[in-house]
């Protein structure tokens, strides 16, 4: 199957409303080290792990429909306050199968694009029907010229914390061959490519989950923070590129409430810091 160089590019840059691009294997680690409660208490500590990866290549379903199915699963290890007066410390597990939907006419400058993301997000201590959800997002991109593209829409995500309906309004600025600049949904970014096997990368990002949690007296565990570092990239072999950064998180919150929505406890903490590490490669 021939697939336009032109859509692929325009769909590998703007059609997601997060980290999440297309033709692209990652797997990556964050630690954050002792991020202190604000008004005492348990302080908060985690490792997260995210593999995240294309299933195919892009499928061509009609004239100008594209079907392009991945897979992501992601993975903390969280240590923190729970619900009563005291700390928790467990696995929390969140798999999905984001299901991305294309519809670009011919020698049109607009395009279209539905995401459903059926999964799965809990502790896998017991599964029960409240362990799985179905995000869904909905949105176009308009390419202005050679250099901006401008993407819109509207997410039901649980992304960033508790399950909630935002809009999404960005662009993707390639400046030149050495400088693109991107806002994509909860992502903020400017790439510099300063070498043929080097990229310096800027990245502002919201960060969270909601998770299903089989504790005493409390039903779900949400989290949101936000992140913003540099990353350095070097590229070990063709399209395979190691990535590492630091910088620090803000605005963390974790909130235990029940299945009627009823908040238990809601921590806020101080900003902190984080390392990443992980692999990244360009499978098409």
């Amino acid at each position: 199957m021939k697939i336009q160089l032109a859509l692929l590019s325009c769909l590998s840059l703007n059609c997601l409303a997060d980290d999440l691009d297309l033709g692209v294997v990652k797997l990556q680690w964050h630690s954050y080290g002792d991020v202190e409660a604000s008004h005492g208490g348990a302080d908060l500590r985690m490792e997260q792990w995210r593999l995240q990866s294309p299933l195919c290549k892009p499928i061509q379903l009609a004239d100008a429909l594209y079907f392009m199915p991945a897979l992501r699963y992601e993975y903390r290890d969280f240590e923190g306050p729970d619900a009563a007066t005291s700390s928790y410390r467990g696995d929390l597990h969140m798999g999905e199968l984001p299901l991305l939907f294309v519809y670009q006419p011919n020698d049109s400058p607009w395009s279209y694009n539905t995401r459903i993301s059926p999964g799965i997000s809990s502790d896998l201590e017991s599964i029960t029907s409240d362990d799985f959800f179905c995000d869904v997002r909905l949105g176009g991109n308009y390419q202005a010229n050679d250099k901006l593209s401008i993407n819109f829409g509207a997410a039901y995500t649980r992304m960033i914390g508790e399950p909630q309906l935002l809009p999404y309004l960005g662009f993707v600025y390639e400046m030149n061959d050495q400088w693109q600049f991107a806002v994509r949904g909860f992502t903020v970014e400017a790439r510099c490519q300063l070498a043929e096997s080097w990229i310096f990368r800027f990245i502002g990002e919201a960060t969270g989950g909601y998770w299903n949690i089989d504790t005493p007296g409390s039903d779900y565990l949400s989290m949101q923070s936000y992140r913003a570092g540099v990353t350095i990239e070097r590229e070990l072999r063709d399209d395979l590129w190691l990535v590492a950064g630091a910088g620090i998180v803000t605005a963390n919150e974790v909130t235990w409430q029940t299945n009627s929505d009823r908040t238990l406890r809601e921590n806020d903490f101080d900003d902190g810091a984080y390392l990443t590490l992980g692999l990244r490669l360009h499978d098409w």
